[in-house]
């Protein structure tokens, strides 16, 4: 059978492969791709199907379900929680031609996908079979999705405009409290050795040695918030395992975590900031109120004309 593989950022390679299990899978591998593999014993090479982070055991038998052909290209979707909020995985899809891509876009209700590594400022929406590249990572594109597929629900994206103005409070709040110009960093998703995304932030703002990591939501529960707060202690650990230069100038820094939401009970405003420390943001009348921890000795507590 033809199996392709792919090593770090290398072109993907097809071997026909005679053999029965992942070991004489790896010794076919190991001689196709002699200058990288040539020093190595297959017992110090890790193979992983595509999408997939378990490593495939040496025992393993390797059957017609690891056959791949271009054809019919391979490639991840985001998946999303039951409220429309994007998860850290992926789920790995086959199609074969406009058929299957449209019947798929019209489950979700979608428009289109988005490559997530195109940087572009209005990144290209793909609605063609033909424009799939193999072995990338796309997200739903769509402004709003109703549709439910094998258990998970798709609900309306939050606005982006509304959460611009939100983080530009913040913003403002962070430059007045340490009295320091506020930059915003220029990437939201860090990916891994392999160049699979590994965290993504709705924004991420810096100032002196302190770190940002901020999150919009509509409305705001008591989940989201120890979601975001995991994810704060996370931070740290990620950037040991990125491959981007630019998320390894963050280490050794302070980070802090910056909820925002349009819908943010008072009870939770208080676990926030007094318990979890974490900066909040919400709208009060016509103005954004955006509140800075306690232990936070510079703070100061401000509110932004909407």
């Amino acid at each position: 059978m033809y199996i392709w593989f792919k090593y770090k950022k290398g072109e993907s390679v097809e071997i026909w492969f005679i053999g029965r299990n992942v070991n004489e899978l790896k010794e076919q591998i190991k001689n196709k791709l002699k200058n990288q593999f040539g020093k190595f014993d297959i017992n110090q090479i890790t193979l992983r199907a595509h999408g997939k982070c378990e490593s495939l055991r040496a025992e393993m038998v390797i059957n017609e379900a690891f056959e791949t052909s271009y054809d019919k290209p391979t490639f991840c979707v985001q998946c999303y929680n039951k409220e429309g909020e994007p998860l850290d995985k992926f789920e790995l899809f086959k199609m074969y031609n406009n058929e299957d891509l449209n019947k798929f876009l019209r489950r979700v209700k979608a428009r289109g996908l988005e490559n997530i590594n195109d940087s572009n400022r209005e990144p290209k929406v793909v609605t063609s079979f033909e424009d799939i590249q193999d072995y990338e990572y796309y997200r739903i594109s769509a402004s709003f999705i109703t549709a439910k597929s094998k258990g998970v629900a798709w609900m309306k994206f939050e606005d982006m405009a509304l959460e611009n103005e939100m983080t530009l409070a913040v913003k403002n709040v962070i430059n007045k409290t340490f009295k320091s110009p506020v930059k915003e960093f220029p990437n939201r998703i860090m990916h891994d050795e392999s160049g699979k995304p590994i965290m993504e932030w709705d924004k991420i703002l810096l100032c002196r040695d302190k770190v940002f990591l901020c999150e919009s939501k509509y409305k705001i529960t008591e989940e989201k918030i120890d979601a975001i707060v995991e994810r704060v202690k996370e931070f740290p650990e990620k950037l040991k395992a990125t491959k981007d230069f630019e998320f390894k100038q963050l280490s050794d820094m302070e980070y802090i975590g910056v909820a925002c939401a349009m819908l943010f009970p008072i009870k939770l405003r208080q676990k926030s900031l007094n318990e979890l420390g974490l900066i909040i943001a919400y709208p009060r009348g016509s103005r954004y109120c955006v509140k800075i921890p306690p232990k936070m000795d510079e703070s100061e507590n401000v509110c932004n004309l909407l």
